[in-house]
């Protein structure tokens, strides 16, 4: 199973919404991923399981995992692109 991180430096709604976004959409695509949400100034170092992340915000961190931009959770535009971007770098 992936598991995604998404980081976001807004608010916990923000947050929560691309969190149940991205795995709704990874559900209907048949992966089995776990979606956890993040402060984005809580993080200093991403833990080894994490597949993947989505950042909603500058990362305060440095990892070799790719990492998406979450703007389009801000938006509301492109949203599925954003998460078919994600499912590609899992």
């Amino acid at each position: 199973m992936k598991k995604i991180l998404v980081v976001t430096g807004t608010s916990d709604n923000k947050r929560n919404f691309a969190v149940n976004y991205i795995a709704e959409f990874m559900k209907k695509k048949e992966v089995e991923a776990e979606v956890v949400g993040e402060s984005i100034y809580d993080v200093t170092e991403v833990a080894e399981d994490i597949s993947a992340i989505v950042a909603i915000g500058q990362p305060q961190f440095t990892t070799d995992l790719p990492i998406i931009d979450g703007t389009p959770f801000i938006t509301k535009f492109n949203m599925d692109t954003c998460c078919q971007q994600l499912l590609e770098k899992l």
